[in-house]
């Protein structure tokens, strides 16, 4: 801002009174950017926080049918979907302590849910905006996935197969929508565009496995 710099030594020229009305203004201005950088970092966080979420449940939903599953093939597929996801995890976690924000990790065992990522340190107002309706949203997807996951839990033989796979089919199917968005949204940061690029191939082979294992077992 020179044209601002050189009003403001104009005006202690003229008047101090002018000089402090552009400090103050350069002030507010600041603080508005500050404002806008806080709410797009909390963005971001909060698009790492739902990746995140996927990947834990589909660990716990692998695991799950790694136990229960009677096809011998659908639980192979249940142990790569936990290595997968896991492995996504902890590559998302790495991302996060470089750019300094955190994940929000959730018990997905209880129903006490975690609120989402603690984000950046600093530009506090814009960070803050929309939490409270970000940490219902989390609270209501953790609530939704546990009584889904518990109605599969009660199933047994081909039909928990089956209802496993349908299951994941359409968590896969969510997933690949968030990276597209993510892809969009974020392409100039080359660490999570990299990420994300990583990321569909994989949510796309596992789309590709329950529809081989599906024309096994029968829809």
């Amino acid at each position: 801002m020179r044209t601002g710099r050189m009003l403001c030594g104009m005006g202690l020229v003229m008047a101090l009174g002018l000089g402090a009305g552009c400090a103050h203004d350069e002030a507010k201005a600041a603080r508005n950017r500050g404002e806008m950088v806080g709410e797009a970092l909390a963005e971001k966080v909060r698009f790492a926080d739902q990746l995140a979420l996927l990947d834990q449940q589909q660990i716990a939903l692998g695991q799950l049918a790694a136990e229960r599953a009677s096809n011998p093939e659908v639980r192979r597929f249940a142990q790569r979907l936990v290595r997968d996801h896991e492995n996504h995890l902890s590559d998302l976690r790495a991302l996060a302590d470089a750019q300094a924000f955190s994940l929000a990790l959730v018990d997905l065992n209880t129903r006490e849910s975690a609120t989402g990522g603690a984000g950046w340190e600093g530009a506090e107002k814009g960070a803050h905006k929309g939490v409270k309706s970000y940490d219902k949203k989390v609270d209501k997807q953790v609530r939704e996935f546990i009584e889904r996951r518990d109605e599969l839990a009660s199933r047994s033989g081909v039909d928990f197969d089956r209802a496993f796979l349908d299951q994941v089919k359409e968590d896969q199917e969510r997933g690949r929508e968030l990276v597209d968005e993510g892809l969009d949204e974020y392409r100039g940061d080359t660490s999570l565009a990299l990420l994300l690029g990583r990321t569909a191939p994989v949510l796309l082979s596992h789309q590709r496995q329950i529809s081989t294992l599906k024309g096994f077992i029968g829809d």
